[in-house]
């Protein structure tokens, strides 16, 4: 594995590889094993996937890579802790890697929550009314920019290598999508996933209207940290009886201006 990161072009054929295979293969046990059927929302999921394109460009383009060249900067890094304490091996830098961004996912997930101003951007994701595979795209351009930035923040402070955050991230794909699809697991499959990663019954809490659930399961991977910091709750039934954010469920919410436009009317509760 190359520890400069250099091989960028390598990470994002199989960035936009792994994220096509997952949308296919998601898509298919949606209408294999539908939660909820009607079949697929044609104008919700254009929605969605049209607002990510605006959020991707924002995020991963102007900001990322032509404003100030983050890829770079980590590649380049003479700083962080696992730079100043050397790891014993590339797969151990890859385990505690891993680790440690999915932590920090985790935490920054959580603070989306508790700070106004950032909870105005991540509440795009939560006016979203039904769930399907669409929905993982579904993100502000400031919220996916601020929590981009968070991530490369924790890389730069640990000296975790460019390609140890692009390695996690393809692992990530496949379970991102799965979270969010209208699909029923075999429970006994699910049960034991979810015992490692968090899956679909886990994180459709996440999206339910009651504020003491949409306040907890914030694992973006991994689903201890959750249990171990106190912000699991256990499924009960396959999905909650409605999803969204009350007050906030009109046609106005859910167009593409007017999920663009969804922080600017974001008052304190």
């Amino acid at each position: 594995m190359p520890e400069d990161g250099s091989n960028l072009i390598d990470y994002a054929t199989s960035f936009y590889t792994v994220m096509t295979v997952s949308v296919i293969a998601i898509l298919w046990l949606e209408a294999l094993l539908p939660q909820e059927p009607g079949g697929l929302n044609l104008q919700h999921m254009l929605r969605n996937l049209v607002l990510w394109l605006i959020a991707f460009f924002t995020a991963d383009i102007l900001v990322g890579y032509y404003w100030i060249d983050i890829q770079s900067l980590i590649t380049q890094q003479p700083f962080g802790v696992f730079y100043w304490i050397k790891l014993p091996g590339d797969w151990i830098l890859v385990i505690v890697g891993v680790l440690v961004i999915d932590a920090g996912d985790y935490l920054y997930h959580r603070l989306s929550h508790r700070v106004h101003f950032l909870w105005r951007f991540h509440s795009v994701h939560h006016t979203d009314l039904s769930l399907d595979v669409s929905t993982t795209l579904r993100a502000h351009p400031v919220d996916l920019v601020f929590s981009n930035f968070a991530k490369i923040g924790v890389g730069l402070f640990f000296g975790i290598p460019l390609w140890v955050i692009g390695f996690r991230e393809l692992l990530l794909f496949p379970f991102l999508f799965l979270q969010h699809a209208n699909v029923s697991l075999p429970p006994r499959v699910e049960a034991l996933l979810s015992t490692i990663v968090v899956m679909p019954r886990i994180h459709r809490i996440h999206h339910s209207t009651i504020r003491s659930e949409h306040d907890s399961n914030y694992g973006v991977g991994l689903v201890f940290w959750d249990k171990l910091l106190g912000s699991f709750t256990a499924p009960v039934t396959p999905r909650p009886k409605v999803y969204g954010l009350e007050h906030r469920r009109g046609e106005d919410y859910q167009s593409i201006d007017g999920m663009l436009l969804t922080p600017l009317k974001m008052n304190r509760p």
